[in-house]
């Protein structure tokens, strides 16, 4: 290939780059993010959130079956939630709002703490306060979903809730003796 070949190729290619090149920033972007640690993270917080939303849901559905009188097992239940949406008894605006805001203030949580441990290690320190934070949100979560089946009538989320709030109040002790 001459050198008048190989800048026709060097310009096309810049050329291809060049087109559309807003659509593969942001995919560029969203790759990026999905596939870091942190990215990673916030997809499982979403999950988490939303698996939260559903029990919440469901929840709600138990206590509109048992308004009604009918049967309220969790299989009813899940099938009772257009019911219990056209009823009232879930309300769309509020639960879309407590699942952005929640997701936003996982985010303000999680850079504080990626700052925060940014300091202890330019400090010397261990870096620890990232992991706290995400056990922290992960547990709250996980005490909510089994609240939320406990409110449903799943009667083993009781003492898995139990035996959850226990070994978090060791865990919280472990860390407090750092």
């Amino acid at each position: 290939m001459d050198i008048e070949n190989l800048l026709k190729a060097i310009v096309k290619a810049g050329q291809s780059l060049a087109d559309a090149w807003m659509f593969k920033m942001i995919v560029a972007l969203v790759v990026s993010t999905v596939t870091s640690v942190h990215g990673s993270a916030l997809i499982t917080f979403v999950t988490l959130v939303f698996i939260d939303l559903l029990t919440r849901w469901i929840a709600l559905c138990y206590m509109h079956l048992k308004d009604c009188g009918m049967e309220n097992d969790l299989l009813s239940c899940i099938m009772d939630i257009p019911t219990a949406f056209k009823a009232g008894y879930i309300n769309s605006n509020a639960m879309k709002h407590r699942f952005v805001g929640k997701i936003i203030v996982y985010i303000i949580l999680t850079f504080m703490a990626v700052k925060t441990d940014e300091l202890l290690q330019l400090s010397g320190e261990t870096a620890l306060i990232l992991k706290v934070t995400w056990v922290y949100l992960a547990a709250t979560e996980a005490i909510s979903v089994l609240e939320n089946l406990r409110d449903a009538g799943v009667e083993q989320a009781s003492g898995l809730l139990d035996f959850l709030r226990s070994r978090l109040a060791v865990f919280v002790e472990r860390f407090k003796q750092k």
